[in-house]
């Protein structure tokens, strides 16, 4: 369980610097708000990249214009644990500079909150062996995202107040966080 003094870094939907979360299961459906849309071709490009047990990125991303997170466990798999790992990245990456310390990772998380990407399609796949870590009878979690992130030289997301820049579809404001009916009630 997370402790309440987790702080999610500004995002483009209007959180700000104080927004915090108090559990896991409230930080994993925040950040699944934010990407209005699940996308079952992303899904399934996710499956099908997931089912080669490569521990490296779809070398077609570019040509598909995909943005890709990858998590592996060789134990009980757990998806907020990944969604977490990933997000727990935010602690080494410094906004303002739009920097990480090169001995760090920060772009499983800043592709999680890349504001223009806004369709995500997750698969995992059991792997008897896992071509490029050696892991045996492991889970490998592929995420995409459309359209892709990390942009060399451009930020994640804009800051400001919460919610000053909700997108259309998630124009209502709740708890300082940008939702559609669907997500408020």
């Amino acid at each position: 369980m997370w402790s309440s003094d987790l702080t999610a870094s500004c995002l483009y939907c209007g959180c700000n610097s104080e927004q915090r979360f108090k559990d896991e299961e409230s930080l994993v459906l925040f950040l699944f708000v934010l990407f209005e849309v699940w996308d079952e071709t992303l899904r399934v490009v996710a499956e099908a990249y997931a089912a080669k047990c490569i521990w490296d990125h779809n070398p077609q991303l570019e040509e598909l214009s995909l943005g890709e997170n990858l998590f592996v466990n060789t134990g009980p798999f757990n998806a907020t644990k990944a969604l977490l790992n990933w997000f727990q990245e935010h602690v080494d990456y410094d906004f303002e500079t739009n920097n990480c310390p090169e001995d760090k990772m920060c772009g499983h998380y800043t592709q999680m909150v890349w504001a223009d990407s806004n369709r995500i399609g997750c698969a995992t796949h059991f792997c008897d062996t896992l071509e490029g870590l050696g892991f045996k009878k492991a889970t490998l979690l592929v995420c995409d995202y459309y359209p892709t992130g990390n942009y060399e030289g451009r930020k994640p997301y804009e800051s400001g107040a919460p919610c000053s820049k909700c997108p259309e579809k998630l124009s209502l404001c709740e708890n300082n966080i940008c939702g559609n009916e669907d997500f408020i009630n």
